[in-house]
């Protein structure tokens, strides 16, 4: 996050915006491409730089798996106050777009209304490279870009940091990038990919006011293969536990979440967060403190950063479905896989 900030990239100033009502109004592609990726079968959606969630929460309420994401703090504290308001279970997570905190084909679908091109050009090759590294074989995009014929670009004499991005000067978005395309440019952003839909609109009047205010609105799809895991040198492995959340204690800073099972770490190994591997001790009903034990199976979390280990006794026999249950408390709120 310091990178992104040393770069410029400033997030939205949420606390000075005016109109917040306007931003938690669904736009209307939100409403389409909920009903389209449904019945494409889609069931995850990152929304990028989710603002305020109303996005998110428009996806989670047709039933899909949510997660935002947003570089401002302060809009994410809204959106988990939002979320609760509004009955729905979405991940929140704070992270910038050049670097996805998630596991390489995470998602069906993304959704970057208005947001993916807070970025300079090479910023924008990155984020390019990230939505694709986190979409699934044949996942959905929908982003909307800045065309070069809108005013601020083409007339209002504002600095330019390369040839494709402005920074704002003034209001909310002072100090933040704005990255404009032409056909061209999408051509080379999008190369990666196959485009399905590009059109180009110009929102011409909004309150009260004529202007010129063109984007580019996007539909790609990716082409690629999809990543292979093997934890076969995990799988059977025996390991030493350290239990720092015993049964029946609750999550230090969630004093809902209860932990049905007990939960720790391995020490000195390190997972995809850079912290000690968690690991979650199964066929024991009383709390421990420290455990001994094989892993008989892998939950590898996709909308996260990191894997869970399955630990139990040598011997331990335990169904998909009874493994999945019993971590079903916590991993209710993640979309994952579970490698046996």
């Amino acid at each position: 996050m310091k990178e992104v900030l040393d770069k410029g990239y400033i997030p939205f100033d949420w606390n000075n915006v005016e109109n917040r009502e306007h931003w938690l109004d669904p736009c209307e592609e939100s409403y389409y491409y909920a009903q389209k990726w449904k019945r494409e079968g889609r069931r995850s959606v990152l929304d990028l730089g989710c603002g305020l969630g109303r996005h998110a929460v428009l996806f989670a309420k047709c039933g899909f798996k949510v997660t935002a994401t947003d570089i401002s703090k302060d809009a994410l504290d809204f959106l988990k106050q939002y979320r609760r308001e509004q009955g729905v279970d979405i991940s929140c997570r704070l992270a910038d777009m050049e670097n996805l905190p998630f596991a390489d084909d995470a998602f069906d679908a993304i959704f970057a209304m208005h947001s993916a091109g807070h970025a300079d050009t090479e910023g924008m090759k990155s984020v390019m490279k990230e939505i694709r590294r986190v979409l699934k074989p044949d996942g959905a995009v929908f982003m909307t870009l800045c065309s070069k014929e809108t005013w601020t670009y083409a007339e209002s004499g504002m600095p330019k940091v390369d040839e494709n991005t402005v920074i704002k000067t003034k209001g909310p978005e002072q100090g933040v990038p704005h990255f404009f395309v032409d056909q061209d440019d999408i051509a080379k952003l999008f190369a990666d990919f196959e485009l399905v839909k590009v059109r180009h609109i110009d929102d011409c009047y909004e309150e009260g006011k004529w202007k010129i205010q063109k984007h580019y609105f996007i539909e790609a799809k990716v082409e690629k293969q999809a990543v292979s895991h093997d934890y076969s040198d995990i799988i059977g492995k025996r390991v030493d536990c350290k239990i720092d959340r015993p049964l029946g204690t609750v999550h230090p800073r969630h004093p809902d979440l209860k932990y049905e099972v007990n939960y720790g770490y391995v020490e000195g190994v390190i997972g995809g967060d850079g912290e000690e591997q968690d690991v979650y001790i199964l066929g024991v009903t009383e709390p421990l403190k420290e455990f001994s034990g094989k892993v008989i199976a892998v939950y590898h979390r996709l909308n996260d950063n990191e894997d869970k280990w399955i630990v139990a006794h040598e011997g331990a026999k335990l169904s998909r479905e009874e493994i999945l249950s019993k971590i079903e408390f916590q991993e209710k709120f993640f979309d994952g896989d579970l490698y046996l």
